[in-house]
């Protein structure tokens, strides 16, 4: 397979592999996306995914352990996880990419969980869910979630909860990591300056290629149905955090980028409709954003802005209006093309980094129908149309749909929509 310039191939474990040669580059980005996230875990394993993260890199002895290994390569391991999937990926010197690229490789085809470093792995993992409440834009966006799912698994916690974590044991975790870190449940991208033969002839050397087919662990519920909410978590302070969120659709629908390009034109920085309204004429808020959260089968247009307690009604009232007029008066043509450029802009900037390109060729390959290369994401952007906005929003639900958190002096029964 070939897509814009990148081939796949398939080991015989069931492996994707997929590779992107960049010439005249010095440097190479390696990525690896299995389907481990809190969606895909059994009532009794909710938090799992999280300790995994932490625990599949860490060795028998310190000295040993990955980000030590990587820093002798000059390199840093990172990652990133939502419900459905977690992303681990470094960047390394093209003259180290074969023991960094079989490292990858080895703690999925042929790793063995290391349960001396188990206990370190949850307790870090512990501590970083106590914190969450710390980061109140990530949490109020955490709850509204979880409020609007209607109890299904998509409104589960993006970092885990202490109290499910607490239940969980060495045993339960080690058969989730067999189930979600089988090699048929992930894929590895490679872009950078490896060129075809050389990745060729490292591959051949690792393990002979095959056909398997396996399908990936994915989410087998139907899809949520988003319920509206007003909620608020009541603390002490002088600013009001506002989470708000509106049904969407996934990132695989036809409609995604029209709603990307509406999300850039309401809070997508300078300029952005809820920017000059919220915070340039009223001075309301010193950040106000948009933007898409989006699964295999749903999504969400959120919002987000921190506030004075006796604004954050009309804060929540502009959002939902802004909403409203542009489902049923529609948006003008110079703000959609304003958006368009800035969300391309954007992609023109990530195409310089071998991380970014890596990390879409993952995206593509783990969702049906989501552009697999920086061209096709540039036809599909270019394409939007402000009637294909307007189509879009009248296509879901409409404002009085929305889910509103608020985290601060402030409670539910104050928060008034108005309509």
């Amino acid at each position: 397979m070939d897509q814009g310039g990148a081939t796949c191939r398939r080991l015989s474990s069931g492996l994707k592999i997929i590779h992107l040669p960049l010439a005249g580059l010095n440097t190479v980005s390696i990525g690896l996306l299995s389907g481990a996230g809190a969606r895909l875990e059994a009532e009794d394993e909710i938090g799992s995914s999280r300790i995994l993260e932490d625990w599949i890199w860490r060795r028998e002895q310190k000295q040993e352990d990955i980000h030590d290994i990587l820093a002798d390569f000059g390199a840093n391991l990172k990652t990133s996880s939502n419900i459905e999937w977690t992303r681990h990926w470094t960047t390394v010197l093209c003259n180290q990419f074969e023991p960094v690229f079989k490292l990858f490789l080895h703690d999925i085809l042929e790793f063995d969980l290391c349960t001396n470093t188990f206990a370190a792995s949850k307790e870090y993992t512990v501590t970083l869910a106590s914190k969450r409440r710390q980061e109140p834009n990530a949490y109020v966006m955490d709850v509204l979630r979880e409020k609007m799912s209607g109890g299904t698994t998509i409104g589960r916690s993006t970092v885990g909860l202490v109290e499910d974590m607490d239940k969980l044991d060495l045993p339960k975790i080690q058969n989730v990591y067999e189930r979600l870190y089988a090699p048929n449940n992930c894929v590895v991208a490679v872009v950078g300056g490896i060129p075809k033969d050389r990745m060729g002839k490292l591959l051949d050397e690792i393990v002979e290629a095959g056909d398997v087919q396996n399908s990936p662990v994915v989410p087998q519920e139907e899809s949520p149905s988003w319920q509206s909410c007003v909620h608020s978590i009541e603390q002490e302070g002088r600013l009001v955090h506002l989470g708000a969120a509106l049904p969407c659709v996934s990132c695989s629908h036809p409609d995604f980028f029209a709603f990307a390009v509406l999300s850039q034109a309401l809070g997508g920085g300078d300029g952005s409709r809820l920017f000059e309204s919220i915070r340039q004429k009223k001075g309301l808020a010193y950040q106000v954003r948009s933007s898409l959260m989006s699964f295999r089968d749903t999504g969400l247009l959120t919002f987000y802005l921190a506030t004075g307690p006796n604004f954050v009604s009309w804060a929540a009232s502009a959002i939902a209006g802004e909403i409203k007029h542009i489902r049923n008066k529609g948006i003008s043509r110079e703000e959609v093309n304003a958006a368009k450029n800035q969300l391309l802009n954007q992609m023109v900037l990530r195409s310089e980094s071998t991380a970014s390109r890596m990390n879409t060729l993952l995206t593509a390959s783990w969702y049906p129908g989501y552009p697999g290369t920086l061209t096709a994401m540039e036809e599909a952007i270019s394409a939007v149309t402000p009637k294909a906005i307007q189509s879009a929003l009248m296509n879901v639900a409409p404002a009085a749909a929305m889910g509103l958190v608020t985290l601060g002096p402030v409670s539910a029964s104050a928060l008034v929509l108005d309509q």
